[in-house]
């Protein structure tokens, strides 16, 4: 197999990557939720359509998650598990979304810095929620 095989094969084979990939979609479908419910309401709260948001990303992130990422069989004790992760991680992630707004970022892209801050810690989280271990 020539080198750039071998790398593409390594990247595949690393479940950060796969949850780089699976986050990138999640986030996406976040982000594109949350534009959507902010330029469309103007006097919506943007914590509420940041939580309508993740309520939309939520069930393809999980599946993504489990069959791409950590390749385990979803079932309702993985699902109970990866929710309180994510859950865990929408609080964090509303904080971030509040200090950013506060220091004048706006609206628009404030969740964007979130994305940038909460994505490591959001790893570990679910890879401990579906596989029961934080090592990488």
């Amino acid at each position: 197999m020539n080198r750039v095989g071998m790398l593409i094969r390594a990247l595949y084979e690393s479940a950060f990557v796969r949850f780089a990939v699976v986050g990138g979609i999640a986030t996406g479908v976040n982000y594109a939720t949350y534009v959507v419910l902010v330029r469309h309401f103007d006097d919506l709260r943007p914590a509420f359509a940041y939580v309508c948001a993740f309520c939309v990303s939520i069930v393809c992130n999980f599946i993504l998650s489990s069959y791409f990422t950590f390749r385990v069989q979803p079932s309702v004790a993985r699902a109970a598990k990866f929710l309180a992760a994510h859950l865990i991680n929408l609080v964090n992630e509303l904080v971030l979304l509040e200090i950013w707004l506060w220091v004048g970022v706006p609206k628009l892209y404030a969740p964007l810095c979130v994305f940038a801050v909460a994505f490591p810690i959001n790893f570990f989280l679910v890879r401990f929620a579906l596989r029961g271990r934080l090592k990488i």
